[in-house]
């Protein structure tokens, strides 16, 4: 009996999962500029902006 809850949950994975393990061979789209150092360093300023802003409002 567990031999065929195995199967269907083998047939199950292999359905929803087929693309899971394939190879995309290049970079993905959403880590295109992730580590790139100019775009860190203009975070970092946007950053430093923001809380010296908050904290010049005051009470």
């Amino acid at each position: 009996m567990p031999n065929i809850f195995d199967k269907i949950e083998a047939f199950f994975m292999n359905l929803f999962l087929d693309d899971v393990d394939k190879d995309y061979g290049k970079v993905l789209p959403y880590h295109k500029k992730f580590g790139s150092v100019d775009r860190q360093k203009r975070d970092i300023k946007q950053k430093r902006n923001q809380q010296q802003r908050e904290q010049s409002r005051g009470f």
